[in-house]
């Protein structure tokens, strides 16, 4: 009798420790489903089409005390652009630049896109 009862108490044991670990797993499982689906949102990039052309032109730009690469091209870009790491490369790539480094009183040729005339 007492074998029976202890069978019957380890079986019981057994049975909660799996309910238990399948709750776990379903619990991780779940928590992976959310983060896979929170970064493929977060990845997106929504898009505006603009109507008419837009047409890339150039413009010079005087550096003042206290400009650096990352002010200067905050204020000119525009949404042709992914992001502003990828505008200031254009930038230096336009001017011969081979490292941050700008000087008050000096030019930079800094692009930037316009609407032009609808065709």
């Amino acid at each position: 009798m007492r074998n029976t009862y202890l069978n019957n108490l380890n079986h019981e044991t057994v049975r909660k420790t799996a309910g238990k670990n399948r709750i776990r797993l379903l619990a991780v499982l779940l928590l992976f489903a959310l983060m896979i689906f929170t970064i493929i949102l977060a990845t997106k990039k929504a898009t505006a089409k603009r109507e008419g052309n837009r047409i890339k032109q150039v413009t010079s730009v005087e550096i003042h005390k206290g400009d650096t690469l990352w002010s200067i091209a905050s204020r000119y870009m525009s949404d042709e652009y992914d992001n502003l790491n990828e505008y200031i490369e254009e930038i230096k790539m336009s001017n011969g630049m081979t490292s941050d480094e700008i000087y008050a009183g000096s030019y930079i040729i800094v692009p930037y896109y316009t609407d032009g005339p609808g065709y």
